[in-house]
């Protein structure tokens, strides 16, 4: 049970806020699921987390006004799609692009279980949305994995202060 911050508490300068988060490196992926046409969409996201092993479980934070907020959770089916170094610029190419094209930049395969799957990530995971909950401008979504395809392995692309980068254990 989470217990709320007292009323008292300053809220953090926004701004700081910001660039403290620059300082935080995270992986990238991008989350892509189905529209109502059965359509791909997708958005480029460093808000990605494992949550458990039991069950095999997966944490998004979406802001409630990406492309993909919508038609991921009415389809209640999504893949994160894990990339390597090599795809920084196809990554900023894949956001710069309108929505409706997307899925035309890359090599994207169709899983069995109805989500597109990119061939070049270092890894995808496909899950179902198991439940979602408003918080803020985001929507926290709970995934169940279903299955998971590991790709060549590479170095990770990472986002840290505004730019790419690439990381190796």
């Amino acid at each position: 049970m989470t217990t709320p911050a007292p009323e008292t508490a300053p809220p953090p300068q926004r701004e700081a806020f910001r660039l403290a988060l620059r300082a935080l490196a995270s992986g990238v992926s991008i989350v892509a699921s189905r529209d109502g046409d059965g359509l791909p969409c997708g958005i480029a996201m460093t808000a990605v987390m494992s949550l458990s092993f039991d069950p095999p479980s997966m944490l998004l934070a979406i802001n409630r006004n990406a492309s993909l907020a919508a038609p991921l959770l009415a389809h209640g089916r999504f893949s994160i799609n894990i990339l390597g170094d090599g795809d920084a610029e196809w990554c900023h190419q894949f956001v710069s692009t309108p929505p409706a094209e997307r899925f035309r930049t890359a090599d994207w395969a169709d899983h069995p279980l109805g989500v597109p799957v990119y061939r070049g990530a270092l890894a995808s995971i496909v899950c179902d949305v198991d439940c979602a909950d408003d918080f803020g401008s985001h929507i926290i979504v709970r995934g169940l994995v279903h299955d998971a395809i590991l790709g060549e392995h590479r170095r990770g692309l990472i986002y840290l202060d505004g730019r790419y980068a690439s990381a190796a254990a």
